[in-house]
């Protein structure tokens, strides 16, 4: 115990005192907030505006690239050089990948939940009165739960991946073409997008979070929770695969 919280700190201070994740946390919450005053500007003003269309930039733009930051964590290392002074310090890999992982959950969190909050508060000053009225205080912190839990998933996925690639371009194109280009691709394949649209683990989680993106109303076989659950299999599966491969290769 007294290892995994000496490599938990480690990690917390080498993701804060750095300064590209912050960077790249401010560019996703200007992103996310330039997206959803848009939404807000051309909702109907004679209904109230849903929690989950103002903060949509969050879940589409804004948690991906924390998901980017969570796997720099890994390949900044590797390309420094400094990822085999952390297995000598630390000889049991899994839990240097473990605190990697758990750092930057946390961080991607705190981030997302802010940026949700931002998102709904540009949007409700943006939009008529009648659609600011559904965006509360009250409706903004349940979408902020799902949304956490999404960030926390995501950045466990991107460290998973980055383990696994090891290279800085390699892990941000795959990690970025997955939800952004890839899936929506499967997903509106011609003839075949209703049997491929059910497994992707990107479109079950936007059902999780009702957020509307680039997918058709697939028939779901399992519920909203189902959907979590799957994409939650998917993390863990890539994640233990990673544990995996970097206990059984050099530095």
């Amino acid at each position: 115990m007294r290892a995994a919280g000496a490599a938990l700190n480690a990690e917390r201070i080498k993701l804060t005192t750095l300064r590209s994740p912050l960077w790249a946390a401010v560019a996703a919450a200007v992103l996310a907030l330039a997206l959803a005053a848009l939404q807000a500007s051309v909702s109907s003003g004679y209904a109230p505006m849903p929690v989950q269309r103002a903060a949509m930039g969050v879940a589409v733009f804004g948690v991906p690239v924390l998901m980017v930051v969570a796997a720099m964590t890994v390949t900044g290392e590797y390309r420094s050089g400094l990822i085999a002074t952390t297995f000598l310090a630390t000889p049991r890999r899994t839990v240097v990948v473990c605190a990697k992982a758990v750092a930057a959950a946390v961080f991607s969190v705190v981030v997302a939940v802010v940026m949700v909050f931002g998102a709904v508060l540009v949007a409700r000053l943006v939009a008529a009165p009648r659609a600011a009225a559904g965006l509360t205080v009250s409706a903004a912190a349940g979408f902020s739960v799902s949304i956490a839990i999404y960030a926390a998933l995501t950045a466990v996925l991107g460290v998973g991946v980055a383990v696994l690639v090891r290279h800085t371009a390699g892990a941000v194109t795959a990690l970025l073409l997955w939800p952004l280009l890839l899936e929506p691709l499967l997903g509106n394949l011609p003839g075949r997008s209703w049997d491929i649209g059910p497994y992707l683990p990107f479109a079950n989680m936007f059902r999780f979070l009702d957020v509307q993106w680039l997918f058709p109303d697939y028939p779901m076989r399992w519920g909203a929770t189902g959907s979590l659950g799957y994409f939650a299999a998917v993390v863990g599966a890539v994640f233990v695969v990673a544990l995996l491969t970097v206990n059984r290769r050099d530095a």
